[in-house]
């Protein structure tokens, strides 16, 4: 009886770590996901399975560029969290005035125009792999000046591979180029602003590619 019971406490436990192993499945590396979509990109970005694009969509679809979405080289795409922080930035600007004013997505229409996403358009395909590591100027929709750079990162400590880690940065640039190797002041008005992308290189059917800005990216104003 003692030994059944031993048994049992012992399948108990099994089954209660197979349970979590399988709820904390999503914690496992699966290998390199396929980059390659069957989506067009406004169908990716609107099918986004963690409705991280749902406020971007309901831009694109107020200034009817869901066909220029879909035909530009690569389109730098700003979160639901990018927008939303341009969105408070203004919530508070207008609350200084009056506290119970407020900014919704309905005011921002009013105050910027479609050329604002266009900003995101870029002309030229670009990937991570083919970035150059100095900033470099690539023409966009909205006829602004941007730029594109990849960045080594330092290596943690406890890395445990050897490989490089690159990050792709989309750079609003004020004036010229920043200088490279050069520090700029952060209060600098002519300082350029950089953009970092957490997710890189989707190949979306429509034949763009697709880059997902930072959360910490506030919308239009880098």
């Amino acid at each position: 009886m003692k030994h059944k019971l031993i048994y049992l406490i012992i399948g108990c436990f099994g089954l209660i770590y197979l349970n979590s192993c399988k709820k904390s499945s999503y914690l496992t590396d699966g290998g390199l996901s396929n980059a390659k979509s069957p989506l067009t990109t406004y169908e990716y970005l609107k099918q986004h399975k963690y409705h991280l694009f749902d406020t971007l969509i309901m831009v694109i679809d107020h200034y009817n560029l869901k066909n220029e979405v879909d035909e530009t080289a690569t389109f730098f795409a700003p979160t639901n969290y990018s927008i939303n922080r341009y969105l408070k930035i203004k919530r508070d600007s207008v609350r200084l005035i009056n506290e119970n004013n407020n900014y919704t997505l309905t005011d921002m229409y009013k105050d910027i125009t479609a050329d604002s996403l266009r900003i995101y358009m870029s002309k030229s395909r670009v990937t991570l792999a083919s970035t150059p590591m100095e900033a470099t100027v690539v023409p966009n929709s909205a006829n602004t000046k941007t730029a594109v750079q990849r960045i080594l990162q330092p290596k943690p400590s406890e890395s445990w591979s050897s490989a490089p880690i690159y990050y792709l940065y989309y750079i609003r640039v004020r004036g010229s180029l920043d200088p490279p190797n050069v520090t700029a002041q952060p209060n600098d008005p002519n300082v350029d602003l950089k953009a970092q992308c957490q997710t890189t290189d989707i190949e979306p059917s429509s034949g763009g590619m697709l880059h997902v800005l930072s959360n910490n990216h506030t919308f239009i104003r880098f």
